[in-house]
């Protein structure tokens, strides 16, 4: 195998941007440059990029993460759905060990992945499980959720036998058009939720870690997973009361926002708003999606 030479390596921007973290980060890097394109967790054409478009443009996400950290001594809790092969839950849990970061994963293989990582690296404040995001969901919010969408129906239907009496009342013959955008969001969905991968059970858990798994969050993270208008239900749910999505995005944000409003109001999400979220200096800045949960 060719050795690789990362435009990053031995670059100061590293020690500038990830401080105290960049130990762990460099064996991070070594075993993705190592194993990553074998084993699926990067592209094969990401060798000599890993540190900006992995490493580095995770580590964007943790000023806004930092600005939630509690004040009154308690430990934030943060859920990094769809971890993938680790961005950013790896990233975050190493730049900030005062958090417990659960990284959420349903594919077994990345899962398998995740869990050498936090050992090799000696992650004492993460713990990964097999699950997938709505699986997580605690059961007095999903009651709570069909209960407010029921309403929503059952309202939605007053109103179209409504229409149709008045329809009928002027002789028109015809149905009522309807349209379904869901299809073109699940041409967007590139987060692998295959239910074939998922178990019942409670996942794996680091057996050297003390970290209890929360049923609410102070922070849900996540990269690449999905549209808002998926994102929305799988993510918001998991806050507890004035926690916060935190999703790194592309130039796309604010159209995927948009499209997402109703979504976003109907998991109690509020204030969407997208923040250009510095990289290093002299590196192409990224995008940050924070929603605040009522």
């Amino acid at each position: 195998m060719a050795v690789v030479d990362d435009e990053l390596n031995d670059s100061p921007l590293l020690r500038q941007v990830l401080g105290d973290a960049l130990v762990p980060m460099q064996r991070f890097h070594d075993k993705l440059l190592r194993e990553g394109v074998e084993r699926g967790i990067i592209g094969p054409r990401d060798g000599d990029i890993i540190w900006e478009r992995h490493i580095l443009n995770s580590a964007a996400i943790v000023p806004f993460v930092r600005e939630r950290l509690s004040t009154d001594g308690r430990t934030a809790t943060v859920a990094d759905i769809g971890s993938g092969g680790g961005f950013p839950g790896i990233v975050l849990a190493a730049c900030l060990p005062q958090c417990s970061v659960v990284l959420v994963e349903p594919m077994e293989r990345r899962v398998t992945w995740l869990q050498e990582v936090v050992d090799e690296l000696h992650l004492a404040n993460a713990v990964v499980i097999r699950k997938r995001a709505e699986d997580l969901v605690p059961q007095s919010s999903k009651a709570s959720i069909l209960h407010n969408t029921k309403s929503s129906q059952s309202r939605h239907h007053g109103r179209r036998r409504i229409e149709k009496q008045s329809v009928s009342a002027y002789g028109r013959v015809g149905s009522l058009a309807s349209t379904d955008a869901r299809n073109a969001d699940s041409q967007q969905d590139v987060n692998d939720h295959d239910s074939s991968e998922v178990t019942g059970g409670a996942g794996l858990p680091d057996v050297q870690s003390n970290l209890s798994i929360p049923q609410t969050f102070d922070v849900v993270t996540c990269r690449a997973v999905a549209p808002m208008t998926k994102l929305a239900g799988w993510t918001l749910p998991l806050l507890r009361s004035r926690g916060q999505l935190i999703a790194l995005k592309g130039r796309s944000a604010q159209a995927e926002l948009d499209k997402a409003a109703k979504e976003i109001k109907k998991y109690h999400g509020e204030n969407p708003r997208v923040c250009l979220a510095p990289v290093a200096p002299g590196l192409e800045n990224t995008h940050v999606v924070l929603v605040d949960k009522h």
